[in-house]
């Protein structure tokens, strides 16, 4: 199935929060207890149907380290929607959110892009230690979604990626109404000569 539309999405977080997790849960139903530490950045793609149109949703995940993040900030631009993952289980991954949401923000224009707060490793719930109440406060403030999933079991997972895909899809189909709208408004100024009637010429 051939797509009419491809979203970019982007996965930002500290190592092991579980980005390729979520990736992986998402595009193939399945969860690697024995995940090794994405190098530099990897992509999955998956066809998905949304608003009655094809679309190929790409997601980019990311490493974490430092030494990776000037080959992170190259896949910065043309994204349509960041992820910005944490781990409920470790506050340092909570922290480190800040320095990645800033490192977007001085690297691409934000205003077009679907940004989202997600807490990953929800099963863990007992050993939680950022609550939901801070992580809302958060994503309030920055005026972010803000979900909580499980890669392992799955939970949420889905009603992410169908949100966020579906919000950005909502954002691409009114730009191009708009640009269709002003490239009609062009056209008619252009040709309105064509309307003018003729002068009259003397025999």
């Amino acid at each position: 199935m051939s797509a009419k539309y491809i979203i970019k999405i982007l996965t930002l977080g500290d190592a092991s929060v579980g980005k390729s997790s979520i990736v992986l849960r998402y595009s193939d139903n399945k969860f690697n207890e024995s995940w090794l530490s994405t190098i530099g950045v990897d992509s999955k793609r998956k066809i998905v149907k949304i608003k009655g149109e094809s679309v190929k949703v790409s997601i980019w995940d990311t490493a974490g380290q430092e030494k990776f993040q000037n080959i992170v900030k190259q896949y910065y631009n043309g994204a349509n929607g960041v992820l910005l993952i944490y781990d409920i289980t470790s506050q340092k991954s909570f922290d480190k959110i800040n320095f990645w949401y800033n490192d977007l923000k001085q690297n691409v224009n934000i205003d077009g892009l679907y940004i989202c707060l997600v807490g990953n490793k929800k099963d863990l719930n007992e050993d939680r230690i950022i609550s939901v109440e801070k992580a809302q406060e958060f994503a309030k403030n920055n005026n972010m979604k803000f979900y909580e999933v499980s890669a392992k079991s799955g939970e949420g997972i889905k009603q992410l990626f169908e949100e966020v895909t579906s919000s950005i899809m909502d954002k691409i189909i009114i730009n191009n109404e708009k640009e269709e709208l002003e490239e009609n408004l062009r056209t008619s100024f252009l040709n309105k000569d064509d309307f003018k009637p003729q002068e009259k010429k003397c025999c």
